[in-house]
């Protein structure tokens, strides 16, 4: 049995179009290419050399020879109810965002004991501790790291206390820029305040790279990789330093580092490490380029298309492991107004992508002689959110934000709901920044659902028709949906005729392609699915 229209199968590199029974295949964004499923008419009593795990599968145009879907085969499933058949499923190359677990420290802000601990000091010196405090008694938001000398010892020449950040030790980075405010309980000239290079434990081999004098008033500390003596270490370290003479310590004698932060190094996109221009925050943009350069080596990133991104992210550390996937849905949940996709594989046997903004011109025009049902409702609305996250030293806290929703301040009625953003360290501004974002996407109501396409529609990017296969992320007009006076003169998304496609999926038993509008089908898989991703509730502590 072959194909009714004109696509083929490439399982490796072999053309198994004959033997098929049916194709469907599937995109999503973001993402790209997402699932696909080819029925096969094979016995069962033999393993074809061409259907294996993890190997190439490939669904190109007859005509043209233009790739319309690109992945691996994952499940080669088999039955013989109809028929002996393989029941070959793959998924596209959005799969490999989701291959590999791995700790990773982008820019950390976090002072718990978990992420600096008290690093070794000889025997005999002057002992001391560390601990969170907070550098004004009147403000118990802003938290600290305080070190301190016992009070009542004697502090002699090179005594010291120290604390060392040690997340940068199972990432494989180094320390790109490092930075913190400090203050102490009394001025001395004796008594320092060291930012230390360390190389493996103590004694090891380290360098103080910087050292400031104590103050009452606030100093800064700042070091990074290409400026002054700073060079490539993973560990470090904040001192109290006697460099000489000998004092009796009293309650004064510590030190509180405030606004603490780590920026760890990155790859840029084409797999080279980034040797300087690092800031105190980094861009999502930045993210992805690593991404690209460290993890995701079936990608092309060397001819990646990624974007800059503006907002500066202050938070964002996952010292026990992620995928390149959550990392991806972390950054679209801060960065509004971005999306990311994987296609068809290159001459460099890789796979294209893409993080550019979501679409904001029409690119299809279409109706609904094909069929078309919507989902929209209210119940998706809100006004307010309560956002969860945890701070710096380890606490849980939340905070509100609101947005204008006409519906609903209409009837002057408030709709909150609840975002979570997870167990890792965060910060105000990212949940502040997460919250309004959440907000948007449901300021109004959407009148969003299912289009299908079963004859070719007019693509405006390319000039030409185009068939229901080749669609792609876009904006689409569709006519026959609630008109109004000038509604179909639009040229962004409304939700009334103009809608973003996020999903594609095309069946080659019925010629057609089921597009999903501005949302996701309220699916029972998809809603297990999301069940699965969600987060721990807000709870209190």
């Amino acid at each position: 049995m072959s194909l009714p229209i004109p696509l083929a199968v490439r399982l490796r590199d072999r053309d198994v179009t004959a033997d098929a029974r049916d194709l469907t295949f599937r995109w999503t964004d973001p993402g790209g290419y997402a699932s696909c499923v080819v029925p096969l008419d094979r016995p069962l009593t033999m393993q074809p050399d061409e259907i294996a795990y993890y190997s190439p599968m490939t669904i190109y145009d007859r005509q043209s020879g233009a790739v319309v879907w690109d992945g691996r085969q994952e499940d080669p499933g088999r039955s013989a109810r109809d028929g002996q058949v393989w029941e070959l499923a793959g998924v596209g190359g959005q799969a490999h965002t989701r291959d590999r677990s791995f700790p990773i420290i982008y820019a950390d802000r976090s002072i718990e004991s978990s992420a600096w601990a008290p690093a070794d000091i000889q025997p005999g010196q002057a002992k001391g501790g560390s601990q969170v405090g907070s550098p004004d008694a009147t403000d118990a938001r802003v938290a600290a790291l305080r070190l301190y000398w016992d009070s009542g010892l004697a502090v002699k020449t090179n005594d010291r206390v120290a604390t060392q950040y040690v997340r940068l030790r199972d990432t494989g980075q180094w320390v790109a820029r490092v930075g913190a405010d400090h203050r102490e309980g009394v001025p001395s000239t004796q008594l320092q305040v060291q930012y230390v290079s360390r190389h493996g434990s103590f004694p090891g081999t380290d360098a103080a790279l910087e050292s400031d004098n104590w103050t009452t008033s606030t100093a800064s500390i700042l070091q990074q990789i290409g400026v002054g003596g700073m060079d490539k270490h993973a560990a470090p370290e904040l001192r109290l330093y006697n460099p000489g003479g000998t004092a009796t310590s009293g309650d004064t004698y510590w030190t509180e580092f405030s606004n603490v932060y780590v920026i760890g190094s990155r790859y840029l996109k084409g797999g080279t490490e980034k040797l300087s221009g690092y800031a105190s925050t980094v861009l999502a943009s930045d993210v992805v380029e690593d991404l690209l350069g460290r993890v995701l080596t079936q990608f092309d990133g060397a001819n990646a298309i990624v974007t800059p991104t503006s907002l500066a992210i202050d938070q964002l550390a996952y010292p026990d492991g992620v995928t390149p996937d959550r990392i991806l849905s972390d950054l679209l949940a801060l960065e509004g107004g971005f999306t990311w996709r994987v296609w068809e594989r290159g001459s460099t046997g890789k796979f294209r992508f893409e993080f550019v903004p979501v679409p904001s011109q029409v690119r299809y025009e279409a109706d609904v002689v094909d069929g078309y049902d919507s989902q929209g409702s209210g119940d998706g609305l809100y006004n307010r959110v309560t956002v969860r996250w945890r701070d710096s030293s380890g606490k849980y806290r939340t905070i509100v934000r609101t947005a204008t929703v006409p519906a609903l301040d209409a009837v002057s009625l408030i709709r909150q709901g609840q975002l979570d953003l997870g167990d890792e360290v965060g910060s105000l501004s990212a949940a502040q920044a997460a919250g309004d974002r959440w907000l948007a996407e449901r300021q109004y109501p959407a009148n969003g659902g299912r289009l299908r396409i079963a004859r070719p529609i007019l693509d405006l990017l390319s000039g030409r028709m185009v068939m229901p296969w080749e669609v792609r992320p876009g904006l689409i007009r569709v006519r026959g949906i609630l008109p109004r006076p000038d509604a179909l003169n639009g040229v962004s998304r409304d939700g009334v005729t103009i809608f973003r496609i996020v999903s594609s999926e095309y069946r080659a038993s019925d010629g057609s392609a089921t597009l999903e509008l501005d949302s996701y089908a309220r699916t029972t898989p998809r809603m297990i699915a999301d069940l699965v991703r969600q987060r721990v509730p807000i709870r209190r502590r």
